[in-house]
């Protein structure tokens, strides 16, 4: 039980009978109390804030240590030659056209929190810088990806791309050819005839980005065949034969899968349809493994007015989309 010290005493005798306890001045029984309660207070004071050291040593000593362990984290895998960049471009360049990533400046904000600028070439940029100002962002939280900033819309991804009712070939047509023949523009084409890499390069117009053709694959990805710029041991898809794009497009969906969680937050996307998922790519993975070769049959592509009004009357196209429009093929 434990015993009352002194404060206690004094306050106790000071409820007592007046007779019951030795006289002793009112003014000097006052200050010894003040005193007495000034060091209990203290005493409190000290004990609160110990105990408020203790619990940060705890979280910044152990917890956040403890999360960093636990928890996926991008500054290690960047700095191991763009790891986190490269996983990036992977992602975008399977999901949708014309993104591509020049570089990811990473902070560490705590318990397995990062903060991540990313430096894109998106839909609306023809020029690649390397650095410099982004106001692209993006927040992993235990291991799970968050677009926080983008407020140009670089990173939007557009459904339905290669549908055949965006929009009528005659009419497409009429409104390209009042465009001055200065202009650069980037348009989707859907067609039924699948093609190897090989045939998609000796088109009117540059192929940027190509879907898989796998009609039994419920998920079909893309590949970037025009990337804007090179990371350490990365293949250049555009050396590559149809066996080989093949087998490169397997490689980038086995990437992506090596982090399941940032893979589905960041969102898998193909065609019309979302999936929340990893199983559909895991079966489009082991399907490319047996492909023989690459082809596609929806496609984007880029070039000056008169090439892409060839490439359409070439292809016969049964779906055709403008992505984008610039005056000329100097533009920003």
């Amino acid at each position: 039980m434990t015993q009352p010290d002194d404060l206690d005493r004094r306050l106790e005798a000071l409820g007592e009978p007046e007779g019951s306890s030795p006289i002793q001045p009112a003014e000097e029984e006052l200050r010894a109390l003040e005193k007495l309660i000034r060091r209990r207070v203290r005493n409190i004071c000290l004990k609160t804030l110990l105990a408020v050291v203790i619990c940060a040593a705890l979280i910044f000593g152990l917890i956040n240590p403890l999360a960093k362990l636990t928890t996926f984290n991008p500054i290690p895998m960047e700095e191991d030659d763009g790891g986190f960049t490269q996983y990036l471009n992977a992602y975008f360049g399977t999901m949708q056209p014309y993104v591509r990533l020049t570089g990811t400046d990473i902070t560490d904000t705590g318990f397995g929190t990062y903060d991540a600028a990313l430096h894109v070439v998106g839909l609306k940029n023809l020029k690649v810088y390397v650095g410099g100002y982004t106001d692209v962002r993006l927040t992993i939280r235990r291991g799970e990806a968050e677009v926080t900033s983008d407020p140009t819309g670089k990173l939007t991804k557009y459904l339905g791309r290669f549908d055949s009712d965006l929009m009528d070939r005659a009419d497409l047509l009429a409104e390209l050819e009042k465009l001055p023949s200065s202009a650069y523009i980037r348009l989707s084409v859907g067609t039924d005839t699948p093609r190897t890499p090989e045939e998609l390069r000796t088109l009117p117009a540059e192929v940027v980005w190509a879907q898989i053709y796998d009609p039994d694959m419920e998920y079909q990805g893309g590949v970037n065949l025009s990337p804007s710029l090179l990371f350490g041991n990365e293949v250049d898809p555009r050396e590559l034969d149809g066996q080989e794009m093949a087998q490169y497009y397997a490689d980038i969906l086995e990437l992506l899968l090596t982090q399941p969680k940032l893979l589905t937050s960041l969102g898998i996307f193909s065609n019309y349809r979302v999936y929340y998922t990893t199983g559909v790519v895991e079966e489009a993975l082991g399907s490319a493994r047996e492909m023989e070769a690459f082809r596609s049959q929806n496609f984007c592509v880029q070039g000056s007015r008169d090439e892409i009004l060839a490439l359409i009357d070439q292809v016969e196209p049964t779906s055709l989309l403008v992505d984008h429009i610039f005056l000329t093929s100097l533009s920003e």
